[in-house]
């Protein structure tokens, strides 16, 4: 189990559901793809999810890992044939992208019982699929390394300029969620918006950055090495690493962390709509968004566990818990973001990369 501390009554319902389904066994020949993410967060999809899923329905899955960005290739790759998924998790941004490219489908409250708990913040405006969970883009530091060097913790995302961290300072590649958050705030700290890259890449361009990595992989070895002081990361990935005891925290800026949603769509031309549609909705239900939040510190989309989560503030304190915690959180214009990313790619390459 989790090295998270999972409440009594989520191991009581999860034996419950567990010995409910096993009596069942029902059959069934059909196989759902999903495509996802793979690592920790398969795990968990299955624990909390896919395995009791199978269990009451006899329907299988298949879980296919990769990016989101190739998820979303594969699906236009194969339009106007039979889907190469049935469900598929795709990063807020990219879901537009996805929905531009008609490979996604539109879901109706009647289809998915479980919709009208889901914050309305975290519902596709239209009617595609909803979020699975919500989470920060903010900032993640090295504790030790700032106190060793006497140097302030960061309150501000313009502490990442700051002359006394050159050389520490990781900038996440623009390909990433981090890169694209900082890509964003620093749009914004040089007066402009998510329309204006040109303003953001020259601003990153001056900050003296110790390497560009492109995974939270790397973001982990560097920041545990101490060879990086201060990263743009999420709060889920900070929060593991400083839980796992390593000297990491986590800070929401001053001028407002970034919010994040994973959401979870039908593809378009899924032969199993109605089985798809059934675990969608298993997935945003109380059971697998509370073994989410304990295992993996990411924040419902369901808003019942909301004053849940009030009981375990120390957990609360580390995630989206709240619609006040929302509030707080800024969004991205992904739309005009994406419009403009091709020229933010290079621009970065040009004054950043080869810098």
């Amino acid at each position: 189990m989790s090295k998270h501390a999972l409440p009594r009554v989520i191991l009581w319902l999860l034996l419950c559901f567990t010995s409910a389904a096993a009596q069942a066994q029902p059959k069934s020949d059909v196989t759902l793809k999903i495509g996802t993410y793979g690592g920790v967060f398969d795990q968990i999809l299955m624990r909390y999810a896919g395995n009791l899923f199978t269990a009451h329905t006899g329907i299988k899955l298949q879980l296919i890992n990769a990016n989101a960005d190739d998820h979303l290739a594969k699906l236009i790759a194969s339009k106007g044939r039979e889907a190469p998924y049935d469900i598929i998790f795709l990063d807020d941004g990219i879901q537009i992208k996805a929905i531009a490219a008609g490979v996604v489908s539109k879901i109706t409250d009647a289809e998915l019982p479980n919709l009208k708990y889901v914050y309305d913040d975290a519902k596709n405006k239209d009617g595609y699929g909803p979020a699975m969970d919500l989470y920060s883009c903010g900032i993640a530091y090295n504790t030790q390394k700032f106190k060793e060097a006497g140097i302030a913790p960061p309150t501000s995302w313009a502490d990442l300029w700051n002359p006394q961290l050159a050389g520490h300072v990781a900038v996440p590649a623009l390909d990433s969620t981090m890169g694209q958050c900082l890509l964003a705030a620093s749009e914004r700290l040089a007066g402009g918006d998510e329309g204006t890259p040109d303003k953001g890449i020259a601003k990153i361009a001056q900050i003296k950055a110790q390497s560009y990595p492109g995974s939270s992989a790397t973001i982990t070895a560097l920041l545990t090495s101490g060879d990086v002081w201060i990263v743009p990361w999420l709060n889920g990935r900070t929060w593991n690493l400083a839980d796992s005891g390593q000297p990491v925290a986590y800070v929401l800026p001053s001028e407002g962390a970034y919010r994040g949603m994973t959401m979870i769509d039908v593809a378009a031309g899924s032969p199993h709509r109605a089985e798809a549609l059934q675990f969608v909705n298993d997935v945003l239900g109380p059971l697998f968004q509370m073994g989410l939040v304990f295992e993996n510190v990411y924040g419902p989309s369901n808003k019942l566990l909301s004053p849940v989560l009030a009981a375990y503030p120390d957990t609360a304190r580390k995630l989206p818990a709240s619609p006040e915690d929302l509030a707080k959180l800024q969004d991205i214009n992904w739309s005009v973001f994406n419009a403009n990313l091709p020229k933010a790619v290079q621009l970065w390459n040009r004054q950043v990369i080869s810098h």
